[in-house]
């Protein structure tokens, strides 16, 4: 299937943020990109990650009248971790591993412990959103050393900087303003480590799918945005912008409709809609193998989840000991348009991503910098 792309862990996100604590002389032993490694080598003051989620590379080649400035700038495209979702992703980002170190797989994973489905960006149930925690899951469960103190643990004269939208930081309401932020920061004496994340494109194109209007001017507003903050650096700063996956157009399949596979689960299904964790009862195994093909062959490949761990899907080195209970007995993983529908509630999506289709899996690297442009 041409259209299927793997994560390529010597050519991916996981990749690139290892290059830049490459730059902070931090090692996680995670192969880096080596022309980016060139690029660090000019000692910059400053080095922002600019990740824009869901700005995949096919999301900017279906606007390209919107993104002209960002594609002149691209070095080139990469993968995605596995699955190419912003939990997995995101926490690649701030954390130099891939998923299946750091245990962070997707929007909701089955903790035994608690019994429940959880949300570790709320903190919360998914099935059910009023049972909600006193204390922080993820701390507790899948806990991991930031960037920010990797790289301050070996700098001690580097400064860090998140700077999240409106959702953390409520002057935030525009990537306009974000960027003035990103500017500011830039500013400061000495060096400067700063990662920025803006949301809003993520949450338009699951609203209103790929081709809608509201989509195109607002990678519109991206742009501008990110050409005001390269017209804006000096010479010592490097802007180097990403994106966590990109998002295809879906149908909606509601899965508790089908009983003859909801029966046969001991947990409710977790992890994504299209990169699902399904944890099966003793003795009905092959049972849910059959039905499960018999619905589903031609829009998802089923795995038992042990044999992705072999395949590396999660990424490469050591496994967390959390990693393999989020991934239940079996995992399914989209190749087609389609998109499971946990629960009879809350919004129906027109796009999304966590598969394995080119237009989720492969993401821009762009470099936005003075120096360069100048040599």
């Amino acid at each position: 299937m041409k259209n299927i792309v793997f994560p390529d862990y010597e050519n991916s996100l996981l990749n690139l943020m290892n290059s830049v604590l490459k730059n902070y002389k931090v090692n996680l032993g995670y192969p880096t990109l080596k022309d980016l490694d060139l690029e660090l080598e000019k000692d910059y003051r400053n080095v922002v990650v600019y990740l824009i989620d869901a700005m995949g590379s096919e999301i900017l080649n279906k606007h390209k009248n919107e993104s002209k400035f960002l594609r002149k700038n691209k070095l080139r495209d990469i993968t995605t971790v596995f699955p190419s979702t912003t939990v997995a992703a995101t926490t690649t980002a701030t954390s130099g591993l891939p998923p299946i170190a750091s245990a962070w797989i997707g929007w909701n994973q089955y903790v035994k412990e608690v019994d429940k489905s959880i949300v570790f960006f709320l903190n919360q149930d998914y099935y059910d959103e009023n049972i909600k925690f006193d204390y922080n899951i993820s701390q507790k469960y899948v806990k991991y050393t930031n960037i920010y103190d990797r790289i301050k643990s070996v700098n001690d004269n580097v400064n860090t900087f998140e700077i999240f939208p409106e959702f953390r930081i409520k002057e935030h309401k525009t990537i306009k303003d974000q960027v003035e932020s990103v500017i500011k920061a830039t500013r400061n004496s000495g060096k400067n480590y700063i990662y920025a994340y803006w949301d809003k494109l993520d949450t338009y194109l699951h609203e209103y799918g790929t081709l809608d209007l509201k989509v195109k001017n607002h990678i519109k507003e991206i742009e501008d945005g990110l050409e005001y903050l390269a017209n804006n650096i000096d010479h010592d700063t490097l802007v180097i912008v990403t994106a966590d996956h990109g998002q295809v157009d879906i149908e909606g399949i509601n899965l508790w409709e089908y009983e003859d596979i909801m029966g046969k689960l001991r947990h409710l299904p977790s992890v994504e809609s299209r990169a699902t964790a399904f944890y099966v009862k003793d003795g009905e195994e092959e049972s849910f193998v059959e039905r499960f093909n018999y619905h589903f062959r031609d829009k998802y490949i089923l795995y038992k989840s042990e044999d992705l761990i072999e395949m590396k899907l999660f990424g490469p080195g050591e496994i967390n000991p959390k990693t393999k209970s989020f991934l239940g007995d079996y995992f399914a993983i989209a190749i087609d348009k389609y998109s499971f529908r946990f629960q009879n509630a809350g919004h129906v999506h027109k796009a999304t991503h966590a598969g394995l289709l080119r237009d989720e899996m492969m993401i821009p690297i762009i470099l936005l910098n003075k120096k360069s442009q100048n040599s």
